[in-house]
C-alpha cells in the first residue's frame, strides 16, 4: 500500500507528560518496542503529532536483523476514507532525533516506514523525512501509556527469559497425546486465520487465481523481499502476461514493473525489450528500485527470484493456465503432496534455477494450501477442505528455533501441520500471554479455567 506522504510539522497536537518517572534516555530501545509489539498502551485515542487519528490493525512483526524494527504492520491515520489505511514498516526510537542521528532519513531501506514510534518529543519531532524526502508520520507513546516507565522496564525484564513454550519444564504433566491433540488443533486454526486473511482481500478484488498469484510472488521473495515481490504481483497485468509467447518478454516485464530495468543487475536487452512493451501497451508504474534488497544469499537475489516467477508464468508454468484447476487435480491424487510438488517445481525454461525440494514444501504449507482452502470454502466443497488439511499433515515438518524449541520441550514436529500449530501456538497464545485459553495451560494451571 502506499504510504502517508503528509508535509512534516514541528508541532505536536497534544502536550506530553512533561517529567516521567524515569529518565526517557535510560529506557532501553527493546522495552519501547515490546512496548509497541504488545500494545502495552491505551490505544483509543491515539493521534499524530499533527493531529491525525492512529488506529492500529497491526502493530507488525518484530525485525531481528537489519532494517526496520517492525515489518508488515498495518493502522489506519487519518479520517479521509481515501487516506485510512496504511502497510508497511514500524520504526521505534526513545525520541525522534535518533532518526536523524542513525541516518534512517538517508536508507532506501527505510522507505517503507508508515509511522515512527517515540516515547518521547523533542526538537525535531515533526520535521521527519524519509530517503524519497517525503514526511513521516509520528506518535508520541508517553502519554497514551497505562503504567509507569519504570513499570515498563520492570515488566519486560520480569518476562520469562527463552523460547516459547514457556511452560515446557512442566509439559511432561500433560500427557503427550493431549498436547499433539491441541498443537494440531492450533495448526487447523493458523490454517484458517490465513484464508481469512485471504477472504478479505478476496473482498476487494474477488479472483482466486489474483490471491494464488500473489501469495507465490510473496513466497517466492523469502522474507528479505516478500513485500516487494507481492507488490509486484498486484501490479502484474495477466492477460498481457498470457499474451507473449517469448518467456524473455515476460522477464523484461517482472524486471521493468520492478523497476529494476535500469539497474546494473540485468542486461540492457532486457531493459530494450520492456522499453518496447511499455510503447505498445497500458502498463502500470514501475516500483522504486529501494524495495527491493539485494543483499544476503545469491540464491535469495531478487533476479534469481524474477526468474522463477517468469518460467512459472510461461508456456507450461503453474501460472499460465488454470492454475487452481491444476492444483485442485494434485490435491486429488493419489499422492497429492508429490503431484503439488511437481506443479510447483515443473521447469518450463531452460538455464532457470529451479525451485528446490525444501523450498517447494514451504511454498506449498504457506502459501498454496491456504489459498485452495480458501476456494474451497468459497465453493462450500468440504471434500477439498479436507484434502488441504490432508496434505498439510501429510507434508514435511518445518525447522527452525520455535519447532525445535517444542522438540526440545518434549513435542517432536511430526508434519507440516504440527509445525505449522506451534508456530501458532508460540505466536497468538505463548506471547500473547493467553494461558487460560490454551488447553495445555489450563491443564497445567488450573485456576486460570475460571480466568
Amino acid at each position: 500500500m502506499p504510504r502517508p506522504s503528509s508535509p512534516p510539522s514541528s508541532r505536536v497536537a497534544e502536550p506530553i507528560v512533561a517529567e516521567p518517572d524515569a529518565p526517557v534516555w535510560r529506557v532501553p530501545e527493546a522495552v519501547i518496542q515490546d512496548a509497541w509489539g504488545r500494545l502495552l498502551f491505551d490505544t483509543s485515542n491515539l493521534k499524530t503529532t499533527t493531529g491525525e487519528p492512529v488506529v492500529i490493525l497491526s502493530p507488525g512483526h518484530l525485525n531481528r536483523g537489519s532494517g526496520p524494527d517492525f515489518s508488515q504492520a498495518t493502522v489506519r491515520i487519518g479520517s479521509a476514507p481515501e487516506d485510512l489505511l496504511w502497510a508497511g514498516d514500524i520504526e521505534i526510537h526513545r525520541t525522534s532525533a535518533e532518526w536523524n542521528r542513525h541516518r534512517h532519513g538517508e536508507d532506501p531501506a527505510y522507505a517503507r516506514v508508515v509511522l515512527h514510534v517515540v516515547l518521547s518529543p523533542d526538537h525535531t519531532t515533526g520535521t521527519l523525512t524519509r530517503s524519497d524526502g517525503t514526511g513521516i508520520p509520528e506518535l508520541v507513546l508517553l502519554p497514551h501509556l497505562d503504567r509507569s516507565l519504570r513499570a515498563l522496564v520492570h515488566d519486560f525484564h520480569a518476562q520469562p527469559v527463552g523460547l516459547v513454550p514457556y511452560c515446557s519444564e512442566r509439559w511432561g504433566a500433560v500427557p503427550e497425546s493431549q498436547r499433539r491433540a491441541f498443537v494440531r488443533e492450533t495448526g487447523v486454526e493458523r490454517l484458517r486465520m490465513r484464508a481469512q486473511r485471504l477472504a478479505r482481500e478476496y473482498g476487494r478484488s474477488p479472483s482466486p487465481e489474483r490471491l494464488l498469484i500473489q501469495a507465490l510472488f510473496r513466497a517466492l521473495g523469502y522474507a528479505p523481499n516478500a513485500d516487494a515481490m507481492e507488490r509486484l504481483a498486484r501490479r502484474l497485468p495477466l492477460q498481457l502476461v498470457r499474451s507473449l509467447d517469448a518467456y524473455d518478454d515476460i522477464y523484461a516485464l517482472l524486471i521493468g514493473l520492478a523497476g529494476l530495468a535500469d539497474t546494473r543487475f540485468f542486461s540492457e536487452d532486457f531493459g530494450d525489450r520492456f522499453a518496447s512493451l511499455a510503447s505498445a501497451h497500458a502498463l502500470p508504474r514501475s516500483m522504486a528500485p529501494e524495495a527491493w534488497r539485494h543483499g544476503g544469499r545469491p540464491a535469495n537475489a531478487p533476479r534469481r527470484r524474477l526468474a522463477q516467477a517468469a518460467a512459472l508464468l510461461s508456456a507450461g508454468g503453474l501460472l499460465r493456465d488454470e492454475p487452481l484447476a491444476q492444483l485442485g487435480d494434485a490435491l486429488a491424487a493419489e499422492q497429492p503432496v508429490q503431484a503439488l510438488r511437481e506443479r510447483i517445481r515443473a521447469q518450463a525454461v531452460e538455464n532457470v534455477p529451479g525451485i528446490g525440494a525444501s523450498r517447494a514444501d514451504v511454498i506449498l504449507a504457506n502459501a498454496v494450501l491456504p489459498v485452495l482452502y480458501l476456494d474451497a470454502e468459497l465453493r462450500e466443497d468440504h471434500a477439498a477442505e479436507a484434502h488441504v488439511l490432508a496434505a498439510l499433515d501429510a507434508l514435511p515438518p518445518e525447522s527452525d528455533r520455535i519447532t525445535r524449541a517444542f522438540e526440545e520441550a518434549g513435542l517432536e514436529p511430526t508434519s507440516a501441520l504440527i509445525s505449522q500449530g506451534m508456530h501458532q501456538l508460540a505466536e497468538a497464545y505463548c506471547e500473547e500471554g493467553r494461558c487460560a485459553r490454551c488447553a495445555i495451560g489450563v491443564q497445567l494451571y488450573p485456576a486460570l479455567a475460571g480466568v
